[in-house]
């Protein structure tokens, strides 16, 4: 008989001394004693099991997975009335309580473990088959020394690992579940889908949408490999499905059909859509089904090219320096699309040398100015300044007024190329450069005011030449004129010069 068959039996004695009154395991240790950890072997012939995780990542694992129940990461095993499943242990003392619940099978001697707070002695690589009797809760608890060594009550402090088994009578149903599974409808595929993160319902021409789907089931545990999910569109859109994130018009084909259904692999799916017109657009509502069982529905927008683009503010540029160009672009119907804006290079002449876009045009109803206000040189730079991350609708242009060039004006044409069938939407502007404060005037609405009215004054600046200086030129603190009103003096503040209005009291 083997020395390690000889300890083990040793060791099964003296537990089934434990039913008649709980007396101590006594055991050296062996040198090569582990943390006190509990695996759960992983595989795929344990009947029954339902989903086996680790609490402390709250991340479920696979029921083919060999997963660890150390203490900061407690193992949790769900299992079904008469499934049974394998667990390793290291060279530990370890505690079960049962109450007939589930039994533990030693894997040489098949004898079963004592239960109700007896202290069984586990050497290294001893397996264990746990057989679930009845519904109910089992924790089985490791320590590094015997929690009886020198009292009679458990020595919490030297817990090394926990595995909880919970047995219930079935198995839930393995189906999709909403409540932790998780997707999102985005311009690319995410692999970790947040619902947090919301969806993009509204897509420019040319462009895909793509769902990202994590499919978990009633334990948060992922799908059988033989669960099938089924996409289809309306209107004519194609949809395509895959298990791999790489399902972008960049390595693989468009869709040919509005309905197409694949099995799970993994936790993952992803889903392309392709609208029946790339250049009109269109909307078409997905409907995604988890073994015949609606799991999502989204309606989604697809825009139609750009037919017009519109100069919203053009705004005067430095010489030598820039200026900057908001402008939007719409469909026939007047709906805003996306895209970028290039400038005919063979219309820039010597004083505008170039146009750059810095922002392209979005889709954001949202604005950076109240409806009917025209759009300043504070507003623009902000866009200027922050043009990846404004949520402003504009798309911005800056224009380099060369130096030397002084001040005046010039025409060049801009142009948008539609992304589908690379038409040509060409819009021509002005563009002004000036230089900075050389004079100012300053005025008032009224000849006279009584007291307490409020009088407005209007500062108009001008540069060397009698031109309107630049858009970004501003008198601030120190260079504003002193004016006195009634004997007490205006308060002077950041100030455009082109020509701006201040209130007295």
């Amino acid at each position: 008989m083997s020395i390690k068959t000889l300890r083990k039996r040793i060791a099964l004695v003296a537990v089934s001394a434990l039913g008649a009154g709980l007396i101590t395991v006594v055991a050296v240790p062996s040198a090569n004693a582990a943390a006190g950890d509990i695996t759960y072997t992983g595989t795929s012939s344990h009947p029954g099991v339902c989903a086996v995780y680790d609490s402390g990542t709250s991340a479920y694992g696979n029921v083919d997975a060999a997963i660890d129940g150390e203490l900061a990461t407690p193992l949790n095993v769900i299992v079904a009335v008469g499934g049974s499943f394998v667990a390793d242990v290291e060279d530990d003392y370890y505690t079960y309580t049962s109450g007939g619940y589930v039994t533990a099978t030693n894997e040489d001697t098949a004898s079963v473990l004592q239960s109700n707070y007896g202290v069984w002695r586990g050497f290294d690589n001893d397996t264990f088959t746990f057989t679930a009797n009845a519904v109910g809760t089992v924790t089985v608890k490791s320590y590094a020394t015997d929690p009886f060594a020198t009292t009679n009550t458990f020595a919490d402090p030297t817990l090394s690992g926990t595995m909880t088994i919970t047995v219930v009578s079935t198995c839930s149903a393995i189906a999709f579940s909403t409540t932790y599974s998780k997707w999102q409808v985005d311009i690319e595929t995410n692999s970790t889908p947040s619902l947090t993160a919301g969806d993009t319902l509204t897509f420019g021409a040319g462009d895909e949408a793509y769902i990202s789907m994590t499919l978990k089931n009633a334990y948060n545990a992922n799908l059988p490999s033989t669960a099938v999910v089924t996409a289809s569109a309306t209107n004519g859109a194609l949809v395509k499905l895959d298990t791999a994130q790489t399902l972008d018009d960049s390595t693989t084909s468009a869709g040919t059909l509005s309905s197409s259904s694949k099995a799970v692999s993994g936790a993952n799916m992803f889903i392309r859509v392709t609208p029946a017109s790339l250049a009109a657009g269109g909307s078409t509502t997905v409907t995604v089904a988890v073994e015949g069982v609606t799991a999502l529905t989204r309606t989604i927008t697809f825009l139609p090219e750009a037919t017009k683009m519109t100069v919203v503010s053009s705004l005067v540029g430095v010489n030598g320096g820039e200026g900057s160009i908001l402008y939007t672009l719409t469909d026939a119907a007047g709906t805003a699309v996306p895209g970028s804006v290039s400038v005919r290079s063979l219309t820039l002449t010597p004083r505008i040398s170039a146009v750059t876009n810095i922002k392209g045009a979005t889709i954001v109803a949202s604005d950076l100015s109240p409806a009917g206000e025209t759009i300043n040189a504070v507003d623009a730079g902000s866009i200027w300044g922050s043009s990846t991350s404004s949520t402003s609708k504009y798309g911005v242009l800056k224009y380099t007024c060369q130096a030397g060039a002084g001040t005046g004006e010039g025409k060049v044409t801009l142009r948008h190329t539609t992304p589908v069938n690379e038409a040509y939407v060409d819009t021509e502007v002005t563009l002004k450069c000036a230089g900075g404060l050389d004079t100012y005037a300053i005025s008032m609405d009224k000849a006279s005011y009584s007291i307490g009215e409020i009088a407005t004054l209007t500062i108009s600046a001008k540069d060397s030449t009698g031109a309107a200086v630049n858009d970004f030129t501003y008198l601030n603190s120190a260079s504003a004129p002193d004016v006195t009103a009634g004997g007490a003096p205006i308060t002077k503040s950041r100030c455009l010069a082109a020509s701006r209005k201040v209130r007295t009291p």
